[in-house]
Order: C-alpha cells, then sequence, then structure tokens
C-alpha cells in the first residue's frame, strides 16, 4: 500500500472533494496543517495544535465546502447542534481557530470572512491516504496467524456480509476449528474498509462475564480501570466507526451477547465480528456457521497430488514440514493423510497436533495410532458432539505419547489463565518428584509438540496454553486430584511475585502492550483471588493475596475491582492476621473508595485504621504514602485545619527519614494547606520548594495519581500567585500543569490539572483557553468515567455558558453539577460555581433565591473555617445586590468592601482589586469619580504584572480618565508600557 501519495486540490477545485466521512476522506493537508477528521486532531510539523470540540467542528464544516461561502447559520448548526447561541459564540471559536492556524500570518490566509454571507476555507486543500491506524496508537489488531489454508472463500464471504451492513456477525464453529484465524483474516482485509480501526479482543483470557466491559475498553485503547459500566462504553463508541473482533465468547456468552446488542442499538457505525461455540441470540446477529476444512474423499488410489488438493490435507503437509523440515507427501500415504484429514473431521486445532506427532513418528504410525484412539471413542459419551469427540481423542491420543514429565508439567500449568514465564512454571511444577531441569525440559517438549505456545517478549521467552488444551488439561489435574494444592502454588506464587514487584506495577512485562500485559496478569491475579476467597480457599490465603493484589489494582486504577475484593478481605479479617496486610488492605479500600463512593467518612476511617498499623511499626513510607491519601481526601471535603495537621505530620516523618523525596513531599502537602488557609505568602514558598527538590524516584509510583508531588505543586502555585496578584507568573504555572500533567499519561492528573486551572482563564477573560481546556477535561472524564471530574466539567461548562450569554442553559449546568458534587462531597470547585450560579440568577431578577445560595455558601465557609473563599462569595453577593434600587446599593456596597477586607487580609490582591472595581463603578455611577480613583490607584500600583489582564485594564482607565497618568511615583508609566510591550 502506498502512503505517501498525496492529491493536491485547489480552493475551487475543493468542492468535490468527497464527504468527510468517507474513509478517503479522514487526512487533510493545507499549509503546514494536518487534520485527521478520525481522530479530531490537528497537527504541524508532528506537533499536535490543541483546539476546543467547536473549533473542530467549524473547521471540518469549513473545510468540507472549501471553497464555499458557508453561512453563519449552517456553521452555528455544526458546532451546536443541540442549543441555540448568538453570533457572538461563533466568533469566538473562529478566534481561536485562525490564532491556532496563525491565519494571517507570514501572508498565509485560510479563512475569509464573506461579510454579510458567512465564512470561506480559501486555502488548497491536500487529501491524504489513509494511514493503516485510523485511531492511532489504538487499534491492536494481531498478526494474522500463520499462513491461512483453506478459507480464503470463506473470509471473502464474511468481508461481503460486512459490506451489505451486516453489523454483528458471529462465526460459529467448535473449539479448535479455526474460527479465530478466520476472524483475523478478516479483520486485516476489512481494515481499510474501517480506515484502520479493526481491533482484536481476546475475551478467553477473562474469568466470568464481569470483565467483558473492561476487555473490550481496553482494547480499544480507552483506560479499562475506569470502566464500571457498559454506558462509558457505549459514550466512546456512538461517534467512531470500527470493526471490533470478539473472540472466544463461549464462556461469557450471556454477558458478551448483552454488551454486544448495545453497542449494535447504539453505536450505529461499530460492526462486531464474533467467534464462538455458541450463537448469541441477539436481534440482528447474522450467524456463519464456520464448516471443516475439506477433506479427501474415501476412495481407492487417490495420488498425492489429489489429496494435497484439499485444503486439510494441505494444512497437514505444511504443518509436518514446519515441524520435521522438508515434507514431500508420496503416493504411498496420501491415502494415509486423506484417512488423517477424515477422522479429525478437517479440524484445523487437531490437524496440527497429529502433523506434529506424524514429524516425530511418521504418518503411517500416526494414523494406525489416531485410529485405534477413535474407534475407542465410538463408544463414548453420546451427548458430545462428534467434532468434540474427536477433538478429545487427539488431545487423549497426544497426552498418551508424552513422558511423564511432560504429563505433570502441562496440567499443573494450566492453572495459568495467561502467559506464563519459565520461572513461574518452576514456582508452580516444582516439586519432590520433579525438578527444575525436567521443568525446563518438558516445556521445551510441549513446545515442539505444539501443546504449549511460546510467546517472545523483550526480556525473556513466555508461554501460554492453548484455550482447548487449558481446558484439557484442567480436567487431568482436577481427575487427579491436584487441582486445590497446585492452586494454593498459585496464589502464593502471585501474592509473592506483587509484593516484590510493588515498586514496578507500571512495568510489569514490557514486551507485551500494556492492555495484553494487563488483561493477561490480571486474569490470574483474579483467579488466584477467586480461589482463595472460594470454598477451596481459606483466611489466610484470602487475605494475603488481596493484600498482594491490592498494588496491582490501585496501580492500574482499578478502583472499583480493589474496592470490591477488599472490603471482601476485611470480612474475613481475624486478630492474628498480618498487621501489615491489614494495613494494606484498609489503605487500599481508602484509595479506592475516593473515586468509586466520593468522600465518604467510610474513606476517612479506612485511611486512620491504616495509619494506626503504619505507626505503629513507624513504617515512614507507608505512613507518608497514607498521609498523602488522607491529603488528598481533605482537599476534596475542603478541610483546610484538617489538611495542615496532616501536613505537619508528614513533615514529621520526612524529618526523621531525612530522604530529599520525603521532604519534597511534606513541602507539597505544606504549601497545599496553606493555600486552603488562604495564605498566599507561605504557600508559594513550600511549593516552590517541593518543585526545586530531587525529583521523585518511582517509590511512590503507587500513588502518585493520587497526591502527584509535581501537578498539585504545580496547580496549587497557579492558584496561590493568582490569588496574590501575580497573574503572568500564574498564567505561567497553568501551562506547565498542564503539560506536565498530559506527559505522566494518567487521566486524574490531567483532569485534576484542568479542572484547577481553567478558573484561571475565566478570570482574565481568556475564553479561548477555556474552551481548549474545557474540552480536554470532558474528553478525559467522559472517556475513562470519572464521575467527580465529569460533575466539575458540567459546571465548568455552565459557566462557559454564561459567558457565552446563553444564561438559561448556563444555569442549568451550574444548578446539575452542585446538586451532584454535593452528593459526592467534592468541594473543590463549589464556591466557584455556587458566585456564578448567584450572579446569574440576579441578573435575572431572580435575586431572592440568588442571596439565599450565596449566603448559604458564606455560613458554611465560616462555620468550617474555611476563608479561602469567601472574598469571592462576598463579591459574588454584593454583584447580586447591585441593582437600580438605592436601598440595595448600601448592601452591596458593603459586600464589596468586606471582599476587600478578607482580600487584604489574605493578600489575595486580585480579589482585592476586583472587588474595589465593583465598588469604584458604584462611586463613580453616583458622581463620586474622586473617591473612586482614591480607591483603585493604591491597589493598582502594588501590582507588578499583569498589566494586559481585564482587570488592570479596567483599573488603568479609570485612574487614566482621572488624569492621574504618571503624576507621582513613575509606577503607572512604567506599568503602561509594559501593558504596551
Amino acid at each position: 500500500m502506498v502512503h505517501n501519495q498525496i492529491v493536491v486540490v485547489s480552493a475551487e477545485e475543493s468542492m468535490s472533494i468527497q464527504p468527510i466521512g468517507s474513509p478517503s476522506a479522514m487526512r487533510l493537508r493545507f499549509g503546514p496543517f494536518e487534520l485527521n477528521v478520525a481522530e479530531r486532531s490537528l497537527t504541524k510539523a508532528s506537533q499536535l495544535i490543541p483546539l476546543g470540540g467547536r473549533a473542530y467542528d467549524i473547521l471540518i464544516a469549513l473545510i468540507e465546502n472549501a471553497g464555499d461561502v458557508v453561512p453563519k447559520s449552517e456553521l452555528i448548526a455544526k458546532a451546536w447542534p443541540d442549543v441555540t447561541v448568538e453570533e457572538g459564540s461563533l466568533r469566538v471559536h473562529l478566534s481561536a481557530l485562525r490564532k491556532a492556524l496563525g491565519d494571517g500570518q507570514f501572508g498565509n490566509k485560510y479563512i475569509a470572512n464573506i461579510q454579510g454571507r458567512g465564512y470561506s476555507f480559501i486555502a488548497p486543500v491536500a487529501r491524504l491516504p489513509v494511514e493503516a491506524n485510523a485511531f492511532s496508537g489504538l487499534s491492536n489488531l494481531p498478526p494474522a496467524l500463520g499462513r491461512m489454508v483453506g478459507r480464503n472463500n470463506v473470509v471473502a464471504e464474511i468481508r461481503q456480509l460486512l459490506q451489505t451492513k451486516q453489523r454483528l456477525i458471529t462465526v460459529l464453529g467448535a473449539g479448535g476449528i479455526g474460527k479465530t484465524t478466520v476472524a483475523l483474516s478478516v479483520g486485516h482485509g476489512a481494515s481499510a474498509d474501517f480506515s484502520g480501526a479493526a481491533f482484536h479482543v481476546d475475551l478467553s483470557t477473562i474469568g466470568d462475564g464481569e470483565h467483558v466491559v473492561g476487555a473490550i475498553a481496553s482494547a480499544l485503547g480507552l483506560d479499562p480501570r475506569f470502566v464500571d459500566c457498559t454506558d462509558a462504553l457505549l459514550d466512546f463508541l456512538r461517534s467512531r466507526r470500527a470493526l471490533i473482533i470478539l473472540d472466544s465468547c463461549e464462556h461469557v456468552i450471556a454477558k458478551a451477547a448483552e454488551v454486544a446488542d448495545c453497542i449494535v442499538q447504539e453505536a450505529r457505525d461499530v460492526y462486531l465480528l464474533v467467534t464462538s461455540r455458541e450463537i448469541l441470540k441477539v436481534e440482528g446477529e447474522q450467524v456463519f456457521h464456520l464448516p471443516p476444512l475439506d477433506c479427501p474423499p474415501d476412495r481407492l488410489g487417490l495420488t498425492a497430488s489429489e489429496v494435497l488438493a484439499y485444503p486439510a490435507a494441505r494444512l497437514f503437509a505444511e504443518r509436518v514440514s514446519a515441524r520435521g523440515g522438508s515434507f514431500s507427501l508420496t503416493d504411498d500415504e496420501a491415502p494415509m493423510v486423506a484417512e488423517i484429514c477424515r477422522k479429525l473431521d478437517g479440524i484445523a486445532l487437531a490437524i496440527e497436533l497429529a502433523a506434529g506427532r506424524a514429524a516425530v513418528f511418521g504418518v503411517r504410525n500416526t494414523v494406525a495410532k489416531l485410529g485405534s484412539r477413535l474407534d475407542l471413542l465410538k463408544f463414548g459419551r453420546r451427548t458430545a458432539s462428534p467434532r468434540h469427540q474427536t477433538l478429545k481423542a487427539t488431545l487423549d491420543w497426544s497426552h498418551d505419547h508424552l513422558s511423564e514429565a511432560e504429563r505433570i508439567v502441562l496440567r499443573r500449568v494450566a492453572i495459568f489463565v495467561g502467559h506464563f514465564s519459565l520461572e513461574a512454571a518452576f514456582a508452580i511444577a516444582e516439586q519432590g518428584e520433579i525438578g527444575r531441569p525436567e521443568i525446563e525440559n518438558a516445556i521445551e517438549k510441549l513446545v515442539n509438540k505444539s501443546l504449549i505456545v511460546a510467546w517472545p517478549s523483550y526480556r525473556r521467552m513466555l508461554y501460554r496454553l492453548l484455550d482447548t488444551t487449558r481446558s484439557y488439561a484442567l480436567e487431568k489435574l482436577v481427575a487427579g486430584g491436584e487441582h486445590n494444592s497446585t492452586a494454593a502454588r498459585h496464589a502464593s506464587h502471585l501474592s509473592h511475585s506483587l509484593e516484590d514487584s510493588r515498586n514496578s506495577l507500571f512495568d510489569l512485562e514490557p514486551g507485551l502492550s500494556p492492555a495484553d500485559e494487563v488483561q493477561h496478569y490480571l486474569g490470574d491475579v483474579r483467579a488466584a483471588l477467586e480461589w482463595s476467597f472460594g470454598p477451596d480457599g481459606n483466611d489466610g490465603a484470602a487475605i494475603r493475596m488481596a493484600a498482594a493484589a491490592s498494588q496491582l489494582f490501585l496501580a492500574k486504577s482499578l478502583f472499583v475491582e480493589c474496592r470490591r475484593w477488599m472490603e471482601r478481605a476485611i470480612d474475613r479479617i481475624a486478630a492474628d492476621c498480618d498487621p501489615r496486610e491489614q494495613m494494606e488492605i484498609h489503605a487500599s479500600l481508602a484509595l479506592s473508595l475516593m473515586f468509586t463512593a466520593g468522600n465518604s467518612e467510610r474513606v476517612r476511617d479506612a485511611f486512620n485504621t491504616a495509619l494506626t498499623f503504619a505507626d505503629r511499626h513507624e513504617d515512614a513510607y507507608q505512613q507518608l504514602r497514607l498521609l498523602s491519601g488522607l491529603s488528598m481526601y481533605l482537599h476534596r471535603i475542603i478541610d483546610p485545619a484538617g489538611s495542615l495537621d496532616v501536613a505537619l505530620r508528614a513533615e514529621s516523618v520526612a524529618n526523621k527519614t531525612g530522604n530529599p523525596e520525603d521532604m519534597a513531599l511534606a513541602d507539597s502537602m505544606l504549601g497545599a494547606a496553606y493555600y486552603m488557609l488562604a495564605d498566599h505568602v507561605r504557600a508559594p514558598k513550600y511549593l516552590e520548594r517541593a518543585l526545586h527538590r530531587p525529583p521523585a524516584s518511582r517509590r511512590f509510583n503507587a500513588t502518585q495519581y493520587l497526591f502527584d508531588l509535581r501537578t498539585t505543586s504545580l496547580f496549587n502555585l497557579t492558584r496561590s500567585h493568582w490569588f496574590a496578584g501575580n497573574l503572568d507568573r500564574a498564567v505561567g504555572y497553568a501551562e506547565r500543569t498542564v503539560e506536565e500533567a498530559r506527559r505522566s499519561d494518567h487521566p486524574i492528573a490531567l483532569c485534576r490539572a484542568h479542572i484547577l486551572t481553567v478558573p484561571l482563564y475565566f478570570w482574565i477573560d481568556d475564553l479561548e483557553q477555556v474552551e481548549r481546556s474545557l474540552s480536554g477535561l470532558e474528553l478525559a472524564a467522559e472517556k475513562h468515567s470519572l464521575d467527580p471530574f465529569r460533575a466539575v466539567a458540567m459546571g465548568l461548562r455552565g459557566r462557559y455558558l454564561v459567558r457565552a450569554g446563553q444564561i438559561a442553559a448556563g444555569i442549568r449546568h451550574l444548578r446539575d453539577s452542585l446538586e451532584r458534587l454535593r452528593a459526592l462531597r467534592y468541594e473543590m470547585l463549589v464556591t466557584d460555581f455556587v458566585s456564578e450560579l448567584a450572579v446569574s440568577l440576579a441578573r435575572r431578577n431572580e435575586r431572592a433565591e440568588a442571596l439565599a445560595l450565596v449566603d448559604g455558601s458564606i455560613a458554611t465557609q465560616l462555620g468550617s473555617k474555611r476563608p479561602l473563599h469567601l472574598p469571592a462569595l462576598f463579591l459574588a453577593k454584593g454583584m447580586a445586590l447591585v441593582s437600580e434600587q438605592a436601598r440595595e446599593l448600601g448592601a452591596a456596597q458593603a459586600c464589596f468592601e468586606e471582599a476587600m477586607t478578607l482580600a487584604g487580609r489574605q493578600s489575595a490582591l486580585s480579589f482585592e482589586l476586583r472587588a474595589g472595581l465593583e465598588l469604584a463603578r458604584l462611586w463613580i455611577d453616583r458622581g463620586q469619580g474622586r473617591k473612586a480613583r482614591d480607591l483603585i490607584a493604591p491597589i493598582y500600583g502594588r501590582f507588578t504584572e499583569g498589566f494586559a489582564t481585564p482587570d488592570l485594564i479596567s483599573a488603568r482607565q479609570i485612574l487614566e480618565q482621572a488624569g492621574i497618568g504618571v503624576l507621582q511615583t513613575g509606577r503607572l508609566a512604567a506599568a503602561s508600557s509594559r501593558a504596551t510591550a
């Protein structure tokens, strides 16, 4: 496939560009920019250009009609399909779009304003061929499983079904018949039809239906750790086009059918190709019965060429050659190969296993042994299908030809759900009668006999049993009475492995993709947990396994699952349980509860219980880890005094260890606490010191998403400098906050960075940056099902709508957000939303509700001793009181004066100025201009930066109207020159 061919289209010719939604028009180039429509990404020299969601909609609409004039009404309908907005909102987003493109700079012109008609995209457009992977970094289709024999017509037929809009196709067949091979071949062939968005979901590695949604999400690149419901997956898929292969559904058929049905109904451009031994029984399901490979007939005198005309025989011959070197089928052997293929009913796996035997024992010996076994099975279980009987016969026959050591190793390693290493095999299989040399030799032979699959990885060789072989070997394990003892060793091995790898849980196996690595490792962990908590396990094993597994769940942010196992473990804890395991379980429960059940008292209680164990053992690492988590909880419920107490405890522990990383963590916690206490003098000192200490190692990586030292320090510095009036520095820190959070590649860090920096951009009226950040927040919160951040995003969207003139819609968003945040006890931006909502209600003459809302919040802050947001609340109350009725102006003036007083005590210069400006406007309206200017001048004079921001511009205008300008200190002149520069 050629990827470097570019079709250049002039602005006039571009009117004939195919619709943007068509596969051939998914990547477009203009000037130095490349637009990937499917991914909604704009890049320049491989650098991503951030754009808000509305700006993307506008850009796509313009390019789709390049050379034509697109009316403003049409652009508004494209960007705001569900709401009514004014043209001002369109102008805001067009301005952001032009700024991102550098429109008009260096002679580059992209968007023309056609007076009175609309806008037109006037630059030449180049349409690029679609890359092999339209979901950049997400499509996970594995390589086809070797050369496919005899299935080309089948693949073509299934592809034809896809092209005729059959959106749910189930490839039905017996185990080992080749369903996965066919499905992957279809996926590769149809990939171009889906712009490269073809995904493989291997369900064979999950233990029950509970994990089906997570497995699909993982394969799609949608982080499964946050996906707790099908709705989140559907939200992600609704606007996307893709082919998803759900492979090996039979053991989770009910849940697979439920999820498949939801996807078909809700995601109209997503196609499903299912492989299963059982149909889904879902409306719209097209069942394709995969037949066995065609076998040579039972006829005398067949020659080698005649036998090899049948795909079953060709597969046999190719697999023998692969195992034993060159293999040339003779006319004498041809009838025997035909007999093997017929007796194996053309089942691909059975033929491959037989071919492996033929490579060792020869064709004649193989057909004799196999025939004997099949004759015996004629008297077997009548209810089993002939194909299942035949495949079991093949496995039985293969098993009979194993040495005793090979049999022992095969059945014992069958306990592994996914991949396993040689070291893991030693831990499980090694006992008195068999040692490591015998195990290693047995695994090598089992690989050669196709009973174990070798899987090369980055660091070492991994191994896995095929699903059918594993099921067979597990039956042997149970029949031999070894299942419980092997499961106990399996759980013990995993618990020790997890404890040993506690500091490297983010890098379990670099040779696998992150999704595969997590899925395979988790499959074994879950199986071990199920056994430990089951009737054959015991309390000690259950507690030990839960404590060990908790860090894996937390490291992968599988909060829901972690919470469930920890709650089950707490019910099993006895007085003689290991205190460290009890501490780990309570700590993990606290951490997982925060993101699944809100900030309840259970979180605090669990942290305190865990801290009791850590303090008792004077474990500094665990003390700091738990204190940092408790600090995060206290930030979320806005408890300044508690936050300071916890930070001081952390400082005491860090002083004892003398570790610079511990001191940096304590400094970050202290800086955050002082910020919450509205001490904008001490807060930046601690936060700056935390940032300049040596960088943190992986020591705290299991909790870095809860109290990430750098991100937390940066966003608290952003807000502290903003409050203190250091606006240029605040903007710089805001940019660093988001950039470092983005580099951390963790959604919680990114969401926190956005929600705590967006309010600054509202303050300085940078609505373009608000839209960009808000779009990123909404996408991350939706993608990872982070309910608290979704609620915050809703409130921020409400603020944005209010600023864009959509007051009613904004009020609805703000009310809904406040209701959800209070239910979750997530208080971080509640006062921001209360202030915005109160002022918006007052502007709609709903002052009684507005005042009740803001008075309630003020009372809460005073009662809880939360000083930080009081200036903003009194400012909002004053703005709600301002009206034409003179009797209310006095009350408004009092509120503005109180806001100024509180801000002055906190050194919150930004709020002092804004409250002063509101008060000055009241006085100017009364003709008291001199009094207004005397109020503003000293406040303005204390600023040293941020002179291009709206409040300082307004202050300067008031002073210049009075002729103060440069009269006394020269500061104002310098300020004006800086602003001009």
